[in-house]
């Protein structure tokens, strides 16, 4: 059904085609982030500062689409398939599969952002198989552009998206520039604390887990958490970022003092920055919160499972985290303190955060925007 939406897609967008292209029209598919953070939303409010007269036209997440109303069925193949014919830049943050049944026009600049400064888990035709991988292909044909962040990501992109190699640019990921700019993290800051008076001197280890696919039907925790937290230090805060699936399933104990969910927070960038560790397991988050250069856990309680039913790693994982890898509780909870008090050049010494950071970022002067609107010369 949805492959057959997205050859109709194709047809109006080849119709439409017959029209002149708008030099200043950029449509936007957020179909994996349509938050300000994103790499998209972050290039659009970058380029819209410039005042230059350019109009972007947004397209998020496409099941809000097939097999509803009307309305929105009539905006996503008519409105939306106009617009994106019309338009001189197309900028993605994810895979639209209607691109394997489109041919762009020679001047129309496909832009591939991604959504992740760098990976772990293997993507696209690396984890892909069959039909889906053949239709990512056909729709990667169509990008003139894959920005990545270094010359790692760069090896790894372009052979997951299938691309030459003069089509991959390295400039960084607009997304991670605020890693790189002490003042505006610091506002923000002040303004964390503004909603949070009481975490203010205390230090925060938020917990980030992966989501895992087979858990659709029965999402869950793997720890108990409010147990858990009310080990921890005194002056230490447990805060969860939880993905909205495990979200609307978990809730805190009304009087729980130690534990703060963040699931909803708005924004994860402000949400790192206030966060002293980080527990997470194979989330592409840890490559943002690296640029911070603060300790990190990694709870792979079920490493083997994953690397036997999930995608697979790049990297063989327990080498290539910067951090320890740990599979029970008790030995996270162990952990927790001496990092938390670890100088960072003796942290950096025992798992190589400095290496990582430089594997993946190739610039960290926080001027990623900046490289991309003069390569695509806007």
């Amino acid at each position: 059904m949805k492959e057959l939406g997205y050859k109709i897609f194709a047809i109006l967008y080849r119709i439409f085609c017959m029209l002149p292209l708008k030099k200043k029209q950029i449509f936007l598919v957020m179909t994996h982030d349509a938050g300000p953070e994103g790499n998209v939303a972050v290039l659009r409010d970058y380029i819209g500062g410039f005042n230059k007269g350019y109009r972007f036209y947004e397209l998020k997440r496409l099941d809000t689409y097939f097999g509803h109303s009307l309305r929105k069925m009539w905006h996503f193949f008519v409105v939306d398939s106009y617009r994106l014919a019309r338009s001189s830049y197309v900028f993605l943050d994810n895979m639209f599969l209607p691109m394997a049944y489109i041919h762009f026009r020679s001047k129309v600049k496909v832009v591939q952002l991604w959504h992740g400064t760098g990976v772990i888990k293997k993507i696209g035709a690396d984890a892909n198989t069959g039909h889906l991988k053949e239709l990512e292909y056909l729709a990667n044909q169509n990008n003139t552009h894959l920005i990545v962040s270094s010359k790692t990501t760069k090896r790894i992109y372009q052979k997951s998206f299938s691309m030459g190699e003069a089509k991959v640019h390295i400039t960084g990921m607009p997304r991670s520039d605020v890693f790189f700019q002490k003042e505006r993290q610091l506002t923000q800051l002040q303004q964390f604390y503004k909603e949070y008076p009481q975490l203010k001197g205390k230090r925060l280890v938020l917990y980030a887990p992966t989501f895992r696919d087979w858990q659709v039907e029965n999402p869950k925790l793997a720890m108990d958490v409010e147990a858990f937290a009310g080990k921890l230090p005194e002056d230490v805060v447990l805060g969860l970022r939880l993905h909205p699936f495990v979200a609307r399933n978990y809730h805190l104990s009304s009087d729980e003092k130690t534990v703060v969910d963040f699931s909803s927070y708005k924004s994860l960038n402000t949400l790192l920055f206030a966060t002293t560790l980080l527990i997470s397991d194979y989330s592409s988050i840890v490559f943002e919160y690296a640029a911070l250069k603060r300790p990190m856990i990694f709870f792979a309680y079920d490493l083997k499972e994953f690397e036997e039913t999930g995608r697979g790693f790049y990297w063989d994982y327990e080498s290539y985290v910067p951090g320890p890898v740990v599979r029970e509780e008790d030995a996270l909870l162990q952990q927790i303190r001496p990092l938390l008090d670890m100088p960072f050049t003796e942290y950096d010494e025992r798992y190589h955060l400095s290496q990582f950071i430089e594997d993946t970022y190739q610039y960290t002067d926080g001027r990623s925007v900046e490289r991309i609107v003069q390569l695509l010369e806007l």
